[in-house]
Formats: structure tokens, sequence, C-alpha cells
């Protein structure tokens, strides 16, 4: 065959393919924007949302969102139309989604133009859409159908059906069978392409959590990723994010100018049934006199254990200024009760009991619950670990874990404001590594990432200053941003990979331990610690541990992406990965 003819029989598969992916998209369409569907079934639409959201992920990543479409070689292209086409069949048919899913549609008589070409530039339909009405749009939708000559105009999508009867257990059913097609597809890549798109997925749905502000549909996502169940699913991102989600809706409730958590009665009667803050237990104020024999951890004076009610506890002391006090007491139980929610381990953070202060309000201290059957020893701080030998390995695997930490905790709306060695805590573990399981503490002036909350000063110590961004230092003239703790943690980094303390890193620069460091001694750190120069803070950190972990800590440091790991050929993409995106997917990278 001559290469003219090759080359249009590639062009054919791929049409064919993508006529398939387009009938696809349409029976989503019909499903998804159906009328008269129960209102509590919101999480199953969510569900069916996040399976067109892995086909079009799928489809990008095999070529079929190009103009024209180019089906990737390396799949197996009988395969694919044949997958695609049962999947559009199955969509599509519905005397078959009748018969076998008991679903029945109709098209009332004497339907307007309304009914039959949705307008999709309203606010109405777009709160319709749902959370995930970003990942593919209406637009996007139509684009798609338009080239595939389902529709003529791009300014209308295919008429809306109306259900006559829907079966709860036959649509999840049908979601089931939905998401077997797009696993195949998926397995149709070789696995580091399959872990390529995952990630992806992980992105795009962060984006969609942390930039939500309505708490119903935050609950419904939640619910939805908690129910993912299939081999593309089942990630420990998605118990994750399903997490952040729940504890993103708590926060938008605790800023609720109508809703206020804490001072409402503690047996107040959940709104309905799928509310997240509804679930948590009710806020306690503890006594100061049930914590007895505090005893502070090596290098972090205001953390240690103590006594309560016969067992250990974490208790987290902070001293309160006058500024402010009563404000700074307020944002301080609001975020003793959003610490008690339930979160999945990737947080990396203890729940939260309660909250107890002194009789003038001058200390407050939040109280922790330790884990149970953990073996005795002592509980160390990563400052304190610096002395010990841990492998290369188990180093980059602690970034990597801190890393994904505090992407959670962004997505969910948080800033934490005082990361630093000595607020990574480790407990006694059975196992052999002696930086396994971190657990991120030092909460105390942690709040919501809001421009308008009140910016507190975490310190005025030098040897916490070093880990902050220079405008972060002082009195704060500026917002408190989530850049700030990227850069915090990326100082953090630094010490895992020289395996050193950031003091000791820092000395022929400033000299922490003396009295009266000024600002403006402080402010030479940063420039230090970027100068990857024989003699700057990475100087060494390439020969060490690598020139992925050497970047992504610069990476950190600087809060700018290289311009080698920028996605800048691919337009199709739902959404470009930010500074922990990145960092994430480098780090996971090093195989060491």
């Amino acid at each position: 065959m001559d290469p003219l003819s090759v080359a249009g029989l590639g062009i054919g598969v791929a049409s064919l393919a993508f006529q398939a992916f387009a009938g696809c998209i349409k029976g989503f369409v019909l499903l998804s924007a159906a009328h008269n569907f129960d209102q509590n079934s919101s999480t199953l639409l969510c569900l069916l949302n996040l399976q067109e959201l892995q086909l079009t992920e799928w489809a990008r990543r095999a070529g079929l969102l190009k103009d024209p479409p180019k089906l990737d070689t390396r799949l197996n292209e009988l395969m694919v139309r044949a997958v695609l086409q049962q999947l559009q069949a199955l969509l599509s048919d519905t005397d078959k989604l009748q018969s076998r899913y008991k679903m029945s549609f109709k098209t009332p008589p004497g339907a307007t133009q309304e009914d039959v070409a949705e307008n999709t530039n309203t606010k109405t339909n777009e709160r319709d859409e749902g959370i995930l009405r970003s990942t593919v749009s209406n637009t996007l939708r139509r684009e798609i159908m338009h080239r595939a000559g389902i529709i003529s105009d791009r300014g209308s999508l295919p008429k809306r059906l109306w259900w006559a009867a829907v079966d709860r257990g036959k649509f999840q059913e049908l979601i089931e069978t939905i998401r077997t097609f797009i696993v195949e597809l998926w397995k149709l890549f070789d696995p580091i392409r399959q872990d390529q798109m995952l990630q992806h997925m992980q992105i795009v749905l962060s984006h969609v959590i942390s930039t939500s502000e309505r708490m119903d549909e935050l609950t419904t996502l939640k619910d939805a990723l908690q129910h993912t169940s299939s081999a593309i699913d089942q990630s420990s991102s998605n118990s994750a994010l399903a997490s952040a989600a729940g504890v993103k809706s708590l926060m938008i409730s605790m800023r609720s100018n109508t809703t206020n958590i804490v001072r409402s009665t503690m047996n107040r009667p959940p709104k309905d049934g799928h509310t997240f803050e509804s679930s948590l237990p009710p806020f306690q104020e503890l006594d100061m006199a049930l914590i007895k024999n505090f005893k502070p951890i090596k290098h972090c004076a205001n953390i240690g254990i103590a006594d309560m009610n016969g067992r250990s506890v974490l208790v987290e002391c902070k001293d309160m200024s006058r500024q402010f006090r009563a404000k700074m007491i307020e944002r301080a139980r609001d975020l003793a009760y959003l610490l008690s929610a339930p979160k999945d381990e990737s947080f990396r953070s203890l729940r939260c009991e309660g909250l107890t202060r002194d009789n003038d309000d001058a200390k407050i201290a939040f109280v922790f619950t330790l884990p149970h059957a953990q073996p005795n020893g002592p509980l160390q701080s990563l400052r304190s670990l610096f002395g010990l030998s841990p492998s290369v390995t188990e180093r980059i695997k602690l970034a990597l874990q801190l890393t994904k930490s505090l992407d959670y905790l962004h997505t969910a709306g948080w800033l934490h404001k005082d990361l630093r060695s000595e607020n990574i805590l480790f407990l006694p573990t059975n196992q052999s590594s002696t930086v396994a399981n971190p657990v991120i503490a030092g909460f105390a002036f942690a709040r919501l990432d809001s421009p308008c909350a009140i910016s507190e000063q975490p310190s005025a110590d030098p040897q916490h200053d070093i880990y902050r961004h220079p405008e972060a230092m002082g009195e704060p003239s500026t917002s408190f941003t989530a850049s700030k703790d990227i850069y915090s943690l990326g100082c953090i980094l630094l010490e895992i990979g020289e395996w050193r303390s950031l003091r000791s890193l820092v000395e022929n620069v400033v000299k922490v331990a003396k009295p009266n460091v000024s600002l403006m001694e402080l402010a030479r750190v940063r420039p230090f610690l970027l100068d990857d120069g024989p003699k700057g803070g990475l100087g060494m950190l390439r020969y060490r541990m690598g020139d992925m972990f050497a970047a992504t800590t610069k990476m950190m440091l600087s809060g700018s992406i290289p311009v080698q790991w920028q996605v800048a050929d691919d337009e199709t993409a739902l959404h470009r990965p930010g500074v922990l995106n990145v960092a994430i997917r480098e780090l996971g990278r090093c195989l060491i």
C-alpha cells in the first residue's frame, strides 16, 4: 500500500473513533441534562459526570481532541473503535436503557424550542450542570459534536429528554457498566501513561475543589469520590480529595454569616442527610486543669505530650497577644473544630479533641488525640532526627509525603503559616524507617485561605523566621498566601536533602542565635537558598539528591515552574498544574 493510502487509512480510523467518541459525549449530555431527575440523586449524576471527565481525559491523551483528530499510533485502533462504539450504543439506545436499566424517557407534547435546544450561556443552566461543569464544559461538548456532524449549530446541544421513571439502583448499575468500558480504554495505554492520566485527573479535581464555594456541590463531589471503586478510580488520592472536599465545605459553612458552627447549640440537628458538618462530634472547650505533666518535645517548647484523664495527648500551646485577642479566640475555636474533622491519612494531621484556655485568655492550647497502640518511645521532630542516617530513598519518600499533604491542605482552603522542621513530628513506630509516617503539627497560626482574614505574625524568633518568605516576616503588610507555605516547605526539602538543620545551612549568612537579628539580615536568607553555585544554599543538593530533587526544591523556593516542566504544547489540557502539582509529579519520578 502506498504512503498516501496508509495516511488516509489512519485518518479514516481516527475519524471513525472520533465519531464514536462524539456519540458517547451526546449520550452523556442526554443522560446528565435530562429533566425531572430526583434532586436527591445528585451524587449519581456527579458519578456520571466523573465518567465523562475520565473519558474526555482519555480522548485528549489519545489524540481525539486534536483538530483534525489523530489517534495515538501506540493504541490498538480496532480495539479503540470497538469499545467506543459499544459505549456509544449503551449511552444512546433508549430502548435498551428502558429494558435493562428501567429508565423511561419521554418528549412532552408541545415542547418548546427551549426544551429542544439548551442555551448554556445562562447562569441558571451553569448551576444545573453541577460542580464538574468547568471540567467538561458545554462549550467543549458542543465543539466535539459539531465537528462530528451531530449538531449543526455550535450554540445548541441536542434536545433535552425528560425522565418518565428512574430506578436509582439500576442507574447506579448503568454507571458501573459505563465505567467498565472506560477502564478498558484506559488500559490500552501503558502503565506510565495511565499514571500520567491519573495525575492529571487529580489536578483537575483538586482545582475544582479549591475554586468551588458551594457547600452542596462539594458535599456531592465528596460522596461521589467516596463511591468510586473501579481500577482507574482506586487511588489513595481519591480518598484524600474526598476529605478535602468535605473540609472545604465545612470551611465555607464556618465563613458563612448565617451559620457559625462553633457557637451554635451542641446538639444542633443536621441540615440534611448529606452535610459534612452534621456528622462531626460537638465542639469541646476543655478544662485547663485536666492537662497535666506537660513535657515539651526537643527543639519545640510549645508542643509536647501531656496526661489527660489517664491517657497521653499531644498539646500545642499558643500565647495570645492583647491585640485582636477576642477575634483570635474566635478563630482558635473555629480552627479547633476544623482540626476535629475526619481527614484522610494523606493530610498527615492528628484529630483535635478540643481547645483549652486560661482564665484571662493569655494562653490557649489545642489538644490532639494520639493513635492507640503506639510503641513506647519519645515523640520526635524532624529537626531532632538529623543525627540519624535514613537512606536517600526514605528521604525522597518523606519529601513526597509532605508535599502531597500540603497540596491537600491548600485544596481544602487551608493555610498552615508555620511550616518548619520542628513542626514535622514522628510518632514511635515499629517500622525500620526512622522517617516513616510523618505528622504535621504547629497549626496554632493556621487559618482559612481568605484575603480578608487578619494576618497574625506567628513569632519574632529568627530561628523560625528563616523558614519564612521575606514578605511574611515582621508585621504583616500583605495577606499570607499559599505560595508562602510552599516556600517554607521548600526550606524543609532543602533540609531533607542536606540532612541538617536550616539554621546550620544559613549560618554564613545570618547568625540566628545572636540577639537582635534584623529583618535586613533575615532577608539575605532567600537569595542564598536560591543560589545553586558552589557556595549557595543549593550548591551541593544536586550532588546529594540528584537533579530532579534539586530542581524541585528550587522551584518551591522560587515559586516558578521551570520551562522544561511547563505544559506548553497541549491546548486541550483541562487545567494547568501548579507548583505543588509539578513537585508531586517530579518527586514521584525520583527512583533511587
